[in-house]
């Protein structure tokens, strides 16, 4: 039996639908397969037997040419089609006999489609199918299992057996013959065509394509009004063969499918001045070739909390093993508790504490190597303070430098075979010059009598300091101050029109102070105050920190500003203050410095070697060029999954003459 050229239509489009493509089919009602003239129409019939049937192609000797052994191809699901509409058939289409072999093959497929071993322990794990394929792969199972028993079984008379156990007919044991056929052919189970007779239009690959296109020009607002206006237009209809409007319900659900979801836009990395001219520069030109200097003398981990073996150290005579330890500040709050959770239906509002409560402020250092910096016997460089006018007071650059010293002192008695260096960031607490320290900020242009800069001597008194000598350009001192003997201007400080014609920039002295607005970029002699703090001297005048630093034997580097994310210290604060918002609710400031500092001690040092992994990915990406944002993608999402590099960077690619000059 044949189905009608309807029904073809139909399980053809279905199929298309499927497979994400659309075209016209055209099915004739008179098209017949060619027959040979030596096979009559009627012997094509399953049901016809006799001698003049032909020997199907690849039919072995000895095999049974009976109907219970071959089959023609057949379209038909049911038994209403008259025996005058039946379309004879071609030889190729008469099937030989299933082996035992086939047979065997074709369960074991049934059987791993349906199931699957288990990664640990005994037993399997089922795979969830659709209710018509589970039902059709048991019918096919409990035919292929009746063939194989070791009492010989015709295969049609074990599928009209497993549809009788399925209470169905002859024509669904025909089918399951032809499913049969098909795994042994091609290797893959049928398709279920049911729910897939009326497909939407928007389905089709190339009309989704075009589609989001269109999202795209339309910019990130974009709205499910925008598909149904697209849809609008005659022309794009007729491009992509539409026949109809879509209504906005259509649209929404869409954009629901594709991947889209309406709802608060995600939040990332705060970029105000982070690609700003002069942070790009200082990030390009000194801190990354710093750190890609002591790549070498540094162990690097990846995500999984290992050492890189890709990385390995090399350390030449002389030299020691580098440790970075990450310096920063943090403050818990009392009031900063989660305010997500399960709410129940009836459950009334209560009243909200104002404000942010009691805080507790914590400076810390860290390293991958060790975790926080601790001493023997409990001895830490940690600084906790109540920050606030009538409280503690706040984290000024003298508490700055004596926690640095501290930390020296620790680390070189804890770590005495390493190297350390301490990495701080650029906030002006850290990048404070000592008082006195030459600068053009603040510098009257004329003559001053007072120009002098508060201080405190070592008896913690009061006192006024003069600014320090600068440099020419051979190097030799030059004094920013008269002599005391100098008939006008005795002990005055010069003023900055005098300081540069005595370096030779006469022409610059005679302009204003400084500019009315902010300077422009790359413009060096517009005005006295610019033209200064372009001088080597100004520019290259270290911080205190780093005069202390070199003062005990160490190095201090500076971050580039905005850039949090090469500080792997800022992601054990966020671990902290997860554990932190999960204790109780306090209100006691005892009581929350206890919870603070449980919450950072609780960081495990895997962790810690993980953030620093991730802030390594960041580092290795500016320093192969690209931007923030490139960056970000490139670090967080991309390649996150590596331990290291991917392979379109390689690791002698990503600046080499800075790892060359290393």
């Amino acid at each position: 039996m044949r189905c009608s050229a309807k029904r073809k239509a139909k399980l053809v489009s279905a199929q298309c639908a499927r497979a994400g493509k659309r075209a016209k089919y055209e099915v004739s009602l008179g098209e017949t397969h060619p027959i040979p003239p030596d096979v009559q129409p009627a012997q094509a019939y399953e049901n016809i037997q006799g001698p003049s049937l032909p020997k199907p192609p690849g039919q072995l000797k000895g095999q049974s040419d009976s109907s219970h052994d071959h089959e023609p191809i057949d379209w038909s699901d049911s038994d209403n089609e008259s025996e005058g509409e039946r379309e004879p058939v071609s030889p190729e289409t008469i099937h030989r006999a299933l082996t035992r072999t086939e047979a065997e093959t074709a369960r074991n497929s049934i059987d791993s489609a349906m199931r699957t071993h288990r990664r640990t322990g005994n037993g399997y794990t089922y795979i969830e199918l659709d209710h018509v394929t589970f039902q059709r792969c048991f019918a096919m199972q409990a035919c292929l299992n009746l063939f194989l028993e070791p009492d010989p079984i015709s295969f049609i008379d074990a599928s009209l057996q497993a549809a009788k156990v399925c209470k169905r007919g002859p024509t669904y044991a025909k089918s399951v013959r032809k499913w049969i056929r098909h795994i042994i052919k091609t290797g893959d189970l049928p398709e279920n065509c049911w729910g897939w007779w009326n497909v939407s239009s928007l389905e089709d690959e190339d009309v989704s394509n075009e589609i989001k296109l269109h999202l795209q020009k339309v910019g990130k607002y974009a709205r499910a009004q925008d598909v149904v206006d697209f849809l609008l237009d005659p022309a794009v209809r007729e491009r992509l063969g539409l026949k109809k409007q879509i209504s906005l319900r259509t649209a929404q659900r869409w954009l629901s499918r594709s991947g889209f979801r309406w709802r608060s836009e995600p939040k990332g990395q705060y970029f105000d001045g982070h690609e700003r001219e002069d942070v790009v520069t200082h990030r390009q030109t000194k801190f990354i070739p710093l750190l890609k200097a002591l790549e070498r003398r540094r162990v690097l981990y990846g995500e999984d909390g290992k050492p890189l073996s890709e990385r390995q150290l090399t350390l030449l005579e002389g030299e020691k093993q580098v440790i970075l330890w990450f310096h920063d500040e943090s403050i818990f709050y009392a009031n900063d508790r989660r305010h997500v959770r399960w709410v129940y239906v009836g459950e009334h509002a209560i009243p909200f504490k104002k404000g942010e409560g009691r805080s507790i402020m914590i400076a810390d250092f860290m390293c991958a190597e060790f975790g926080w910096l601790r001493g023997e016997n409990g001895a830490m460089a940690r600084v906790d303070l109540s920050p606030g006018k009538s409280r503690d007071g706040y984290f000024t650059s003298e508490l700055v430098i004596k926690q640095l010293r501290d930390a020296i002192k620790l680390a070189k008695e804890k770590y005495p075979a390493y190297e350390h260096v301490f990495v701080y960031d650029n906030a002006p607490s850290h990048t404070k010059r000592p008082a006195g320290a030459i600068s053009a900020r603040g510098m009257p242009k004329g003559p001053s009598q007072k120009f002098t800069f508060a201080s405190t001597d070592a008896q913690g008194r009061k006192t006024s300091v003069r600014m320090e000598d600068g440099r020419f350009a051979d190097g030799t001192p030059q004094s920013f101050y008269y002599p005391e003997n100098h008939p006008r201007y005795p002990g005055w400080f010069k003023g900055m029109a005098e300081i540069l014609r005595e370096r030779g920039l006469g022409h610059i002295a005679e302009k204003r102070v400084e500019c009315q607005d902010k300077c422009k970029d790359g413009v060096t002699d517009c005005c006295c105050r610019r033209a200064l703090s372009c001088q080597p001297d100004f520019k290259a005048r270290d911080s205190s920190l780093e005069e202390v630093a070199r003062e005990l034997g160490s190095l201090v580097i500076f971050l580039p500003k905005y850039h949090c994310e090469l500080n792997p210290i800022e992601q054990c604060w966020g671990f902290a203050k997860k554990l932190y918002r999960e204790k109780p609710a306090c209100t006691k400031e005892s009581v929350v410095k206890k919870y603070a500092i449980e919450c950072v001690e609780a960081v495990p040092v895997e962790t810690m070697r993980k953030y620093a992994a991730r802030s390594q990915r960041f580092l290795d990406a500016y320093a192969s060029g690209m931007s923030g944002s490139a960056a970000i993608k490139w670090a967080t999402k991309e390649h996150r999954h590596h331990r290291e590099t991917p392979s379109h960077i390689p690791f002698n690619e990503i600046a080499p003459a800075l790892i060359n000059n290393a």
